[in-house]
């Protein structure tokens, strides 16, 4: 029953009065079922647990408390209005955020104040998780240290290495693609400064030292101005962090609102993801040679491989993996070999695993290839499957408006040399002979269509891994080649050629998806696809993470494999392969309309 009816004339008016000046003035109370699509903010390389979860709203905008400005450095005040929230920075800067309450607390959207805070925004859509990192916004060295500025205080470690002698300094929830490739050294003792990402939200800042150098932490452990200081003195100091201080929660107005504790400092090495999934498997038939298993999984971890014969079988495992909801876990083919594909969880020795399974006729090559994607990582299986007819002979590449090319200056790379042979195939091929003969093929080809055309070798000679992206930047070259050839030991494991590229630099990556798809039209050798050189070291290749062009390294294919090596060995294949980088080169010129 309405009592309000029940009451005199003049007081219903007021409570009607009163409702509507509540519902102008007041700000709107989002309850838990209009925040149904929960969200993890991830801010210096961990999650945040807050006590009203982060959510998206119908427009895609992610709101959480405002609390998380805290974690950057920052703080913030209920604006005057009663509708919105200032905002300040650690670095001054401010803005105002209109906000939502929900369970009393303010509620605001992160990516508009993240900007705002000089945030690096990462939103993976699978996992349902936005990640804010710091932007490296100097990196310097003088005669007494190093300095590095970031947009807002992060935690960060340094560290010693002994063999080679270098100093490391890794900064947790940094933006790897706002932080300079390399930097001058004016010490007399430094080498080289560079920069590298170990993980996604861990970027190493790497001083290789030509002698030892003693040095010591000089600024906290949670700052926006991180300083390293630096002497020549030959003692070695060693490198500790003070004991980390937390901000002490500010009150919040006008209503005291409880306020989520910081957790401890993270540890030097993130954590592994927790929560990984494998989301899709896919079969995907790319020619008579090649067919690909592509697995799509929410993030990267642990793997392993493990044929089994009696029935033949090949499994992939994934550790710590789980299957996501709606994956179809038994796929039928009509393949000449694969019969089918199941997924499933299993448990030994008290770990578990996601674990992908082949059911095969035979037992043939494979191998694995992974590359990030939008929503996570794709581990891609690799399996060479005989030809039933003779593939036709390779054509020439057919490439784009050759004239793209005039006024270009590219450096060719032909990898290892002098005494280091690289890897040394079937019948004692060596790869230094097989690169310097397609670089200099490479070479001519495009000097041909009016690039003028570097090398950082021309004979047997070697020049240090370093040495070769600093000919390249000397040369104020547009763009850099390595020419290498692959290796994986057993004979006839892996096959086909590979582009890497550094880190998660996005336009090498398109660089590297041009020339390995023009390369593959032409050379009868299978694609393996691109691959982050993160995958095979923690900081990349040498030759890629210094370079301040768009670079990338062809490995051409394997010398184990007596498939590929063979044409690598042949004059005609030789030039294809040079043929399809430049092809993919004039490709990537066209899309990126950097002419």
């Amino acid at each position: 029953m309405n009592t309000s009816l029940f009451l005199p004339a003049a007081r219903r008016l007021y409570i009607f009065s009163a409702a509507i000046i509540s519902a102008i003035l007041l700000p709107a109370s989002v309850t838990p079922a209009q925040a149904a699509d929960d969200v993890q903010l991830v801010i210096g390389g961990q999650p945040v647990a807050f006590v009203v979860q982060p959510y998206q709203e119908s427009d895609g905008s992610v709101y959480a408390p405002v609390d998380f400005v805290r974690r950057m450095g920052g703080n913030y005040t209920p604006s005057s209005d009663g509708r919105s929230v200032d905002v300040t920075g650690s670095n001054g800067s401010k803005i105002t955020v209109p906000f939502q309450m929900v369970k009393e607390r303010y509620c605001v959207p992160v990516k508009q104040v993240a900007d705002a805070l000089g945030a690096s925004v990462g939103w993976n859509d699978r996992a349902h998780t936005m990640t804010l990192r710091a932007r490296i916004e100097v990196v310097k060295q003088d005669r007494d240290g190093l300095s590095i500025f970031t947009s807002y205080p992060i935690y960060y470690s340094v560290k010693r290495l002994e063999k080679p002698q270098r100093i490391y300094v890794d900064l947790l929830g940094a933006d790897l693609a706002s932080a300079p490739a390399t930097v001058p050294a004016t010490n007399p003792g430094v080498s080289y400064i560079r920069s590298g990402s170990i993980s996604y939200n861990t970027v190493r800042i790497v001083v290789d030292l030509k002698k030892n150098i003693a040095f010591k932490i000089a600024s906290g452990p949670v700052t926006s101005h991180v300083q390293v200081a630096m002497s020549g003195d030959g003692e070695t100091h060693v490198a500790t962090r003070p004991q980390p201080i937390l901000p002490v929660p500010v009150p919040v107005a006008p209503r005291p609102l409880p306020v989520t504790p910081l957790p401890e400092p993270p540890q030097d090495t993130p954590p592994a993801a927790s929560g990984l999934q494998i989301t899709d498997v896919a079969c995907n038939v790319v020619s008579d040679t090649l067919t690909q298993i592509v697995i799509k999984t929410t993030g990267q971890g642990d793997y392993r491989t493990e044929t089994l014969a009696g029935p033949n079988r090949l499994a992939f495992d994934l550790a710590d993996a789980s299957l996501a909801d709606g994956l179809k876990r038994l796929i039928s083919t009509d393949h000449s070999i694969i019969k089918s594909i199941r997924s499933g969880v299993m448990k030994a020795d008290g770990k578990k695993f996601g674990r992908v399974v082949l059911d095969m006729t035979k037992l043939v090559a494979f191998n694995v290839t992974t590359q990030p994607s939008d929503d996570g990582v794709e581990y891609v299986i690799n399996v060479q499957t005989p030809a039933q007819a003779t593939p036709p002979a390779p054509t020439v590449a057919q490439v784009p408006d050759s004239t793209l090319l005039a006024g270009k200056i590219i450096m060719v790379d032909p990898g290892h040399g002098g005494g280091d042979s690289g890897a040394v195939g079937i019948g004692g091929a060596r790869e230094k002979d097989l690169t310097l003969t397609i670089g200099k093929q490479l070479r001519d080809l495009l000097a041909s269509n009016g690039a003028t055309v570097y090398m950082t070798r021309e004979d047997d000679t070697k020049p240090s891994v370093a040495a070769r992206p600093q000919m390249a930047i000397a040369a104020h070259a547009d763009y850099f080649i390595s020419i290498h050839c692959d290796d994986s030991g057993a004979r006839n494991s892996h096959s086909g050629t590979t582009v890497y590229y550094h880190a998660q630099n996005a336009v090498c990556r398109r660089f590297a998806i041009d020339v390995v798809n023009r390369i593959a039209a032409v050379s009868g050798i299978p694609p393996n696809g691109v691959k982050s050189d993160t995958i095979r070291f923690q900081t990349g290749f040498g030759v890629l993470r210094g370079s301040t062009m768009p670079a990338i390294l062809v490995e051409c294919g394997y010398m184990n494999s007596e498939s590929d090596l063979s044409k690598l060995r042949t004059p005609a294949v030789q030039q294809h392969v040079a043929e399809g980088v430049v092809a993919g080169l004039l490709d990537f010129i066209a899309d990126t309309g950097n002419r």
